[in-house]
């Protein structure tokens, strides 16, 4: 079995939480061989750094040259480099070896205690990111490196074109530091500004997140994707790991990198990964507002098919329930292709009318809230189970193909009011994800009549 191989060259962390540990942890979520150089030893915990030993520069320029001359290395990223005598060998090493890294420039720890020299910022500027192909800066970070006050998101705009005039091909600026309901990252590449946005996790102050977020798109970048395109997932699957972290002593939370959400081994592939990822950005959201009088008593499935997709195989579902957990919903189970049945067959039923109809979930029935469905304008279908043939398939292809049929379109909204042991239910129908989550955002969010 031949995997990709990523090389970190950053400090290590004696509580497991950020530098060397957590850039291993996230190669190893995603499938890749990691590799490293270390440049320091911190003796710190989830409360303090403590102490820092440098590695001395011939060790660090040994540890690169061994790897180099031995492995394929696909992917770089630099983390804690210290000082200008680190970060000039750093430079030196992989302009020979003709590779631009991903640089997050590592100065302050979560803590709050220094983990750079006087000399680090001005070395970094000089030597390092003429050569990078990407610098991954916090808001304290990139006021230092663009020399300005950031307070808005206008602010970023304006430090990122700071930044990105001292030679990287890529400066990304992370919003975590600008006190807003929402996180918004943005990435910009010289002539386009691209925004990531997701809802910041309140009470979570998460050791790690920064090195973290640089090796998943280190990483990514190893696998194929764009730049762009790793930026994004890496900051989705950040936020995953952030939510699910957890605090191993008496400081800081941890990130979650073994988390139950884990990427499955055969999504290697570009689209089916992007299927996958933003299935489970939209039920991660979900859980988070969803009220839990929209449970079914069965639970809930929330399905993403594959374009073009011709069986269960295809589509991309909860392999279990979300369900309720201490009156909030909860997702019991992982994400992976081929685990649905019946709201697969509801998606597969669909996309045999319309094919851009490939996302849907169950939520519980009233009449009720078919009223407020009508209300707020969506289309609606419905069948009865007592007409369904004794030759059909499945309940699910019958009752959805017969609603469609009946209206003539595929509709937002399809359902049924059960029968002897069958629970009724609605289905919410959208093109992805996002279309099914605005669709309930709306709902919940309508007055009753």
């Amino acid at each position: 079995m031949e995997k990709k191989v990523a090389l970190s060259i950053a400090g290590s962390d004696s509580s497991g939480g950020a530098g060397i540990q957590a850039d291993l942890k996230s190669f190893s979520y995603l499938g890749i061989h990691g590799v490293t150089a270390i440049t320091c030893v911190t003796a710190q915990n989830t409360q303090q750094v403590r102490s820092i030993s440098k590695v001395p520069v011939d060790v660090i320029e040994h540890q690169i040259e061994s790897l180099f001359d031995d492995c394929s290395i696909a992917a770089v990223k630099t983390g804690m480099l210290y000082d200008e005598e680190i970060v000039k060998v750093v430079a030196k090493k992989l302009s020979e070896y003709h590779v631009k890294p991903v640089v997050d420039p590592v100065m302050v720890a979560t803590s709050g205690n220094a983990l750079a020299h006087h000399t680090f910022v001005s070395s970094l500027q000089q030597y390092l990111l003429p050569r990078s192909l990407m610098i991954t800066a916090n808001i304290p970070e990139a006021c230092i490196l663009a020399n300005m006050e950031i307070k808005k998101q206008k602010d970023v705009q304006q430090a990122c074109k700071k930044i990105f005039e001292l030679g990287p091909e890529y400066v990304l600026i992370k919003g975590g530091h600008l006190e807003d309901d929402i996180v918004v990252d943005i990435l910009f590449d010289g002539k386009q500004f691209h925004t990531f946005i997701l809802p910041r996790i309140p009470y979570k102050k998460a050791h790690g997140s920064g090195c973290t977020l640089s090796a998943l798109i280190t990483g990514l970048l190893a696998l194929g994707e764009s730049p762009v395109d790793a930026v994004e997932k890496a900051k989705y699957i950040v936020w995953s790991m952030i939510q699910q972290g957890y605090s191993p002593g008496k400081g800081s939370d941890v990130l979650n990198h073994s988390s139950a959400i884990q990427i499955p081994p055969l999504l290697r592939s570009n689209e089916k990964f992007s299927v996958w990822l933003e299935l489970k950005t939209a039920i991660e959201t979900m859980v988070s507002f969803l009220p839990p009088g929209c449970i079914p008593e069965v639970g809930m499935n929330f399905v993403y098919a594959r374009p073009n997709a011709k069986t269960r195989n295809d589509i991309c579902a909860v392999d279990g329930r979300i369900t309720k957990h201490k009156e909030r919903p909860s997702l019991c189970g992982t994400i992976d292709f081929g685990v649905s049945k019946h709201v697969a067959s509801i998606v597969l039923a669909a996309m045999s009318f319309d094919t851009t109809m490939r996302s849907a979930v169950n939520i519980r029935y009233s009449q009720k809230t078919v009223e407020i469905c009508k209300k707020i304008g969506f289309a609606v279908g419905t069948f009865d189970r007592k007409d369904e043939p004794p030759t059909a398939p499945s309940t699910m292809e019958w009752g959805t193909k017969h609603a469609i049929t009946i209206l003539g379109r595929v509709p937002d909204i399809i359902y049924d009011t059960g029968s002897v042991g069958k629970e009724p239910m609605i289905r919410v129908l959208g093109k992805n994800p996002k279309d099914v989550l605005f669709k309930i955002q709306k709902l919940v969010s309508a007055p009753v009549p």
